[in-house]
């Protein structure tokens, strides 16, 4: 998956940020720098980097509700304490960028609701 369909995605699971002001907003798209937010109330766009999107639970939270990921405890254990999957996707996003990789290359490698859903059926 590219960066914008990622944030694509999280925004149909429910994604959403508001203007500094607190004033309703809507996506308008990304690119492997920026998302862009519109204001409702005068139509004005405000960018914001993905990498600050990436650092937000909100963000994985709907990703996972988009992506189908178990709201229940997942299997891994970190610390011995189970986490919720959309959890156990973040803290392999905050590893793969401690390991020098890059955002697009997270991506690229997660599978689609339709892959993991193939992959569970064979």
């Amino acid at each position: 998956m590219t960066i914008e369909e990622v944030l694509k995605k999280a925004t149909e699971g429910g994604y959403h940020i508001y203007g500094s002001d607190g004033m309703d907003t809507y996506y308008e798209g990304a690119s492997n720098e920026y998302s862009a937010w519109t204001r409702k109330d005068n139509e004005s766009t405000f960018v914001i980097a993905v990498e600050e999107t990436f650092l937000d639970p909100a963000f994985w939270q709907a990703l996972g509700k988009a992506m189908g990921w178990s709201e229940e405890k997942a299997s891994v254990v970190i610390y011995r304490v189970k986490e919720p999957e959309w959890q156990s996707y973040w803290h392999r996003f905050i590893d793969h960028l401690a390991e020098g990789k890059t955002l697009e290359s997270f991506f690229e490698r997660l599978p689609s609701p339709e892959e993991k859903e193939h992959a569970r059926n064979h």
